[in-house]
């Protein structure tokens, strides 16, 4: 079935006569008149019931009428006949998305997987520049240590190199013969 029908709206097989969709319609719309409720209802409630009421009155317009009806009964027919490749047509859709939604995802969690792997590889280089770092001061250290006239020449030549850098150094001369 494709869902309410104006047959089910007034309660009546799709066999019905004329005579008993216009016995419905009455039945129906004595049930559901709007005028019927009670004072103290509330405005929801009202629109409510007033839009039960329309969908009787359009019910019995279309049903009431042999070419309406034909034409209402050809529609619904076809809608039946097409329900079945529309609901095929919706659940390829349905899955495409879900497939769609599924690589999106596995994307999406390769991408974070290779964001934390970069950052752990650069975390694990910054460390072993440390440790390299470390060992090599750690090597000047022994050097200076067992040779501490190195240190003493180190400091001069920083020395140069800053005066040279502030342009401190006399020019040399020489003497040709």
């Amino acid at each position: 079935m494709i869902g309410l029908t104006l047959y089910d709206v007034l309660a009546i097989p799709t066999t019905a006569s004329t005579d008993d969709v216009r016995k419905a319609y009455k039945q129906k719309a004595l049930e559901t008149h709007p005028d019927k409720l009670e004072p103290t209802v509330t405005e929801q409630e009202r629109r409510d019931a007033e839009g039960r009421f329309r969908n009787v009155c359009e019910a019995f317009e279309v049903l009431s009428d042999p070419v309406k009806r034909k034409a209402y009964d050809d529609r619904v027919q076809l809608a039946q006949k097409n329900k079945k490749h529309w609901d095929e047509q919706h659940d390829r859709r349905v899955k495409t998305r879900e497939e769609w939604a599924r690589q999106v995802k596995e994307r999406s969690e390769a991408r974070m997987k290779e964001r934390a792997d970069f950052y752990e590889n650069l975390k694990r280089i910054k460390e072993e520049k440390q440790r390299y770092v470390e060992m090599v001061e750690q090597f000047y250290q022994e050097l200076r240590d067992c040779h501490p006239e190195w240190e003493s020449r180190r400091q001069a030549a920083l020395q140069w190199k800053e005066m040279a850098d502030k342009g401190q150094i006399p020019r040399r001369h020489t003497t040709r013969i």
